[in-house]
């Protein structure tokens, strides 16, 4: 699946747009500084779950010897239990880290003159919340992907008897079983496929963010 390593610096791109150096409240450079702070930590936590995840080898989930032989399968199902054990552990990081942060950027706001803190209350807000949900759709997907990923080795490991493997392929002798086996693989595939689509412009906004917000912080610390 497309990796998550650009959420952090998504984030700030959302908080870069409402920023202005021109007659900026001192409050406003600390906003600043803590939209890259949060960023930061998005981007830490990314790379963490990155490279745990890199370490399991996902790749072989979907090598033939997955589904050619019981110690295969088996494997394939020890490995979809610890990236669940993975993510649940992320996902709850993240839901202790939202309101830590949105209290921190609450906070700063409210130290803000009036006019200043409801241009923050529109602008800010609403696109801090929208970045929050992204996130949230992200671990609702990846749930959802290795929910699918198990049910796939689930139905092989307890359909053998009508499975087995000819010139590299897997076929499937009821037609129960493969309807079920594919409407898996489908979710599967239709997951990936939504990230790839969107991973590009997550990229594209990313880049611009951590240049953009270290511009502002430098222009209002002249």
């Amino acid at each position: 699946m497309p990796d998550n390593d650009n959420e952090g610096k998504l984030m700030m791109v959302e908080f870069a747009i409402f920023f202005s150096i021109r007659d900026m409240h001192p409050t406003e450079l600390q906003l600043i500084q803590l939209a890259r702070q949060v960023g930061g930590m998005a981007q830490q936590a990314a790379g963490a779950y990155q490279q745990a995840q890199s370490a399991l080898r996902l790749e072989r989930l979907f090598m033939l010897e997955s589904v050619a032989t019981e110690e295969g399968t088996r494997e394939a199902l020890d490995t979809v239990a610890r990236l669940a054990e993975l993510h649940q552990v992320h996902q709850q990081m993240f839901a202790r880290f939202v309101p830590a942060a949105m209290k921190q950027i609450t906070e700063a706001i409210a130290a803000l003159p009036a006019d200043k803190a409801r241009e923050y209350e529109q602008g800010l807000i609403p696109s801090v919340n929208r970045t929050l949900t992204e996130q949230a759709e992200f671990y609702a997907n990846r749930d959802r992907w290795i929910n699918a990923v198990r049910e796939m080795f689930t139905i092989v490991e307890k359909n053998r008897d009508v499975i087995s493997v000819h010139d590299g392929q897997l076929m499937f002798h009821d037609d129960d079983v493969i309807d079920r086996y594919e409407a898996a693989r489908q979710v599967m595939n239709d997951i990936h496929a939504y990230e790839l689509a969107h991973v590009q412009e997550k990229m594209a906004r990313a880049a611009a963010s951590s240049a953009y917000l270290a511009a502002l912080e430098r222009g209002a610390k002249l």
